[in-house]
């Protein structure tokens, strides 16, 4: 995330959307679920199919809209400090991403929906396609650490532009996960494995640069 400058609102408003933006999106990457939400909705019909691609997408906005706001909250009851919530939300990021650059050989599970149930009862939105799957433990680290470089900002119109502008990141990402799943049968045909594959491999360096910048942040922090 930027550091405050003496630069006009408009300006410091889009550096935290795009430093927001940046972080965030890598780690939520809808490409990654596109496998797990094609499998557990392969026995759904189409309206279905849509319906849980927009709830999925909804609710993985709630949950990071909730940890950038109670972020703080949670971090001060637990005498967690800023340096360590860095440190350790880095080595999840960087984690995340060592094993979308180097992915196991085990095919994704394919879960067949139980033929006996109704396909109004089959709902995976919220877990797995949700959480863990969209907004996990690596999101809300990420996060979180927004929300503890928002609230040390110099002034409340600094802290109010980056809360805004990470919200309306967070709002961007959803709306392009919701994109991706529900269009994910189209985009699996049109990219195929081994182009997904690669997509996955740069948000996975994308992650582990993050995370590294996390960690070094985090021990400037300590030091």
């Amino acid at each position: 995330m930027p550091d405050p400058v003496s630069a006009p609102p408009v300006i410091q408003f889009v550096e935290h959307f795009l430093g927001a933006f940046a972080a965030i999106f890598p780690m939520v990457n809808p490409f990654s679920t596109m496998p797990l939400f094609l499998s557990l909705t392969s026995g759904m019909s189409a309206p279905k199919q849509r319906d849980q691609a927009l709830k999925a997408s909804i609710i993985a906005a709630v949950i990071m809209l909730v940890v950038l706001y109670i972020g703080a909250v949670i971090l001060h009851f637990f005498g967690i400090s800023i340096g360590a919530l860095r440190v350790a939300g880095g080595l999840i990021v960087a984690y995340i991403g060592f094993h979308l650059l180097f992915p196991s050989a085990t095919p994704t599970p394919r879960i067949a929906p139980d033929s006996k149930k109704n396909d109004l009862e089959l709902d995976f939105a919220f877990m797995p396609l949700a959480f863990p799957s969209l907004a996990g433990a690596g999101t809300m680290a990420v996060v979180m650490s927004m929300t503890t470089h928002a609230g040390a900002l110099p002034d409340i119109t600094h802290r109010l532009l980056s809360y805004a502008a990470v919200s309306l990141s967070i709002l961007l990402v959803a709306l392009l996960a919701w994109l991706v799943l529900r269009t994910s049968t189209k985009l699996l045909h049109l990219l195929g494995p081994r182009r997904l594959d690669a997509m996955n491999q740069i948000m996975g360096l994308l992650l582990v640069c993050i995370g590294v910048q996390f960690v070094a942040t985090g021990i400037r922090n300590f030091v």
